[in-house]
């Protein structure tokens, strides 16, 4: 049962040179192969999601609705009417908006 573990570097060179030349023989096939395979898993994913269940939706999870506190609209408004640039600016942009 004793094997023969010499490493000989003569030999292992010829293998790789012969599999080199059958690879380069071969590069525009296992391209294509390689693109064919990554395409079949992109429409694959794309259909399995496509057939996908929206999960549950949790009654506990609601959106967020932004809350504007009543003091600081009181206050934009209050400095809107007192300041008269900005009221005429704001005036003049409601009669003509598309002017400049």
């Amino acid at each position: 049962m004793s094997k023969n573990l010499s490493f000989n570097l003569k030999d292992l060179r010829l293998k790789v040179k012969k599999l080199l030349s059958v690879l380069v023989k071969h590069v525009t096939f296992i391209a294509l192969m390689v693109v064919l395979v990554t395409y079949l898993f992109v429409v694959w994913r794309i259909s399995q999601l496509a057939g996908a269940e929206p999960p549950a939706a949790d009654d506990t999870v609601t959106s967020a609705i932004p809350k504007v506190d009543k003091n600081a609209i009181n206050q934009i408004q209050a400095l809107e009417q007192s300041n008269a640039e900005v009221k005429s600016f704001f005036n003049s942009a409601r009669n003509n908006p598309f002017s400049e």
